[in-house]
């Protein structure tokens, strides 16, 4: 039996899954979304789908997955099940971290079956999002009877689905946006003071010791931190931010907040007590300072 896909959304998370779905057991009939681009390379890379508004495509669909934006799911839900868009007995699944399956309510007081399922992935593009989703963590969130349907699209998509309670939504997706987004941002940040010091390369330097860290900490937590905080050395961490007073004074602030965390986690992993509170006087001395110059 092949389950007919509408794609809500064909930016480009809707357009990799899309992409994704194996055939013949999966064809995507239909698209729909904001933004004549994004749906022309929609249409272009799965010429079989028809271009329609979302209550239309939703109609043709057994099933449907919502890949809009977070802020704009519910809205958007809520729309096609008041214009009697949803079929009896479809599918609905979204693709945001942060929510569960209670914004899908209105599609299942419509007739729908729902479910909530995220991928722990980064989407740059179809292409390379593509290569890299077979093996990729989704958090399933779903009614105990629609769980074996869920983790089925899950597995047909190459992913491992992993249960996450609808309670829990919020906050599996703030670990993951400080794990991901705010690991990228820091690194930028790095990037900036490396390229600062002239290293016209800088990933030569920083993917390798990111890469190592980031599995290290999501393996080991605290027990991974490595580092002059971690060590207590206060005199480096002073040096380091009187260098970046004078030349870089804007990533102080970053620079203080992060040192504040790290200093937080060397004390759950041992860090001696007075070493530990030498830090701490280095860091509050730097930001009076900081206030004072204000």
């Amino acid at each position: 039996m092949v389950t007919r896909v509408a794609v809500v959304g064909p930016g480009r998370v809707g357009t990799t899954l899309a992409m994704a779905l194996p055939a013949p057991a999966y064809r995507v009939v239909a698209v729909a979304g904001r933004g004549r681009p994004s749906l022309e390379a929609f249409a272009g890379r799965l010429p079989g789908a028809l271009v329609d508004s979302v209550e239309a495509v939703a109609c043709r669909a057994d099933l449907v997955l919502v890949c809009v934006p977070d802020d704009a799911l519910a809205g958007v839900v809520r729309a096609v099940a008041r214009a009697d868009g949803v079929r009896q007995g479809s599918r609905w699944v979204h693709v945001s971290g942060g929510a569960g399956t209670e914004v899908l309510r209105p599609a299942r007081l419509a007739g729908a079956a729902v479910a909530a399922c995220h991928p722990a992935h980064t989407f740059p593009d179809p292409d390379t999002a593509l290569a890299g989703l077979p093996g990729t963590a989704w958090a399933v969130t779903a009614a105990r009877a629609d769980l074996p349907w869920a983790r089925r699209l899950v597995t047909d998509l190459g992913g491992r689905p992993i249960a996450v309670d609808e309670r829990a939504r919020v906050l599996y997706h703030a670990g993951l946006a400080l794990g991901s987004n705010a690991t990228a941002a820091v690194v930028t940040l790095a990037r900036e003071l490396l390229l600062g010091a002239g290293i016209a390369q800088p990933e030569a330097f920083l993917a390798p010791l990111a890469e190592a860290s980031v599995r290290s900490a999501a393996a080991r937590g605290a027990g991974a931190l490595t580092g002059p905080v971690r060590r207590g050395d206060a005199g480096t961490v002073a040096r380091h931010l009187a260098e970046l007073a004078q030349v870089m004074p804007e990533a102080t602030a970053p620079y203080l907040a992060l040192s504040r965390l790290a200093l937080r986690h060397a004390r759950l992993a041992g860090l001696d007590p007075q070493a530990a509170q030498a830090v701490a006087d280095t860091l509050a001395a730097a930001e009076q300072q900081g206030r004072q110059e204000r």
